[in-house]
């Protein structure tokens, strides 16, 4: 009888150390399943801006990065009156061979959506957005077309670029006239059910101290702006120049992308050369080559003498 209850003990007690040593997977009522991530930007050719007041707004309702076209000459209103024969964009648009050149580089690599936004010039698309087909390979995007015009639709500008590749994965395109708000812009996204991101880092904005008051500093997404977060925080005694600017020549050269933007803002933080930082605090028109880092919002008139200011992550 002993022998039996002592069989009965072990094997109750085999049990309960089977029992303690099977582990339930931790979190098990967790669903694990990585979802990846949309990221977007809203990509824009505009020379009258109402194109990029519309491409703003659809960065702001999709939470995508936004960048500019930039022309390597800039258009002026001479250049689009489509009333004058002889106008450049007139030339342009009726030879099939002329690609103007663009001249930031454009780093898409890490979207998966593209809102590629653009004028309707005589019924169809700029051929400044040919030139961005043939330096970058956008087959691998989902594209969404929206450009704006007084009356013209959108759908020959969308065959045009169908037919010039037919490897483009389109998913929507609309028109928008230079007055559209905000609401419609929101409705037609939500109908459409179309991709919304999440910004990048260089979308983000950064707090900067000037004599110790405080500003918002916008980042441009480009190499050099992610170079430079890279040295922050940091703090600089910036010397004046000219009335307009305070500059500071840093330790290391930083990536460039050089252009001439033709006119300085208030507030524009630029990098001359490669190694040059400057703050400029008046507005003029300049013919000098600058790669632009950011942009510094409601700026005060500071005063003829040198500044500390301090960068903060």
């Amino acid at each position: 009888m002993k022998r039996i209850l002592l069989l009965i003990v072990i094997s109750i007690s085999l049990l309960t150390i089977s029992g303690c040593n099977k582990k339930e997977p931790l979190n098990s009522n967790i669903d694990n399943t990585s979802k990846e991530k949309i990221s977007s930007i809203v990509l824009y050719f505009s020379v009258t801006n109402n194109t990029k007041r519309i491409a703003n707004l659809i960065s702001e309702e999709t939470n995508s990065d936004l960048i500019e076209i930039i022309p390597k000459e800039k258009y002026t209103d001479k250049d689009i009156n489509y009333n004058d024969n002889d106008s450049r964009a007139n030339k342009e648009q009726n030879n099939p061979n002329i690609r103007p050149k663009i001249e930031n580089k454009l780093d898409l690599s890490q979207y998966d959506t593209i809102y590629l936004g653009y004028p309707i010039w005589w019924g169809t698309v700029p051929k400044i957005i040919y030139t961005l087909l043939d330096n970058y390979d956008l087959t691998s995007k989902k594209i969404v077309l929206f450009c704006t015009s007084g009356s013209t639709g959108i759908e020959t500008s969308v065959n045009d670029l169908k037919k010039y590749n037919n490897k483009l994965n389109i998913i929507d395109s609309k028109r928008f006239s230079a007055n559209t708000s905000s609401k419609e812009i929101k409705e037609w996204i939500e109908e459409q059910n179309l991709p919304k991101g999440e910004k990048s880092m260089m979308t983000n904005q950064i707090k900067v101290l000037i004599d110790n008051k405080e500003y918002n500093l916008t980042l441009e997404d480009n190499e050099t702006a992610k170079s430079f977060i890279k040295l922050l925080p940091k703090e600089f005694n910036m010397r004046e120049l000219n009335g307009n600017e305070k500059y500071i020549y840093l330790d290391n050269p930083l990536p460039t992308n050089e252009y001439n933007p033709k006119k300085i803002n208030k507030g524009d933080i630029m990098l001359y050369g490669n190694d040059c930082l400057v703050i400029f605090y008046e507005s003029f028109d300049t013919n000098y080559r600058y790669t632009k880092i950011g942009h510094i919002d409601s700026l005060d008139n500071l005063e003829n003498k040198n500044i500390t200011v301090r960068f903060e992550k």
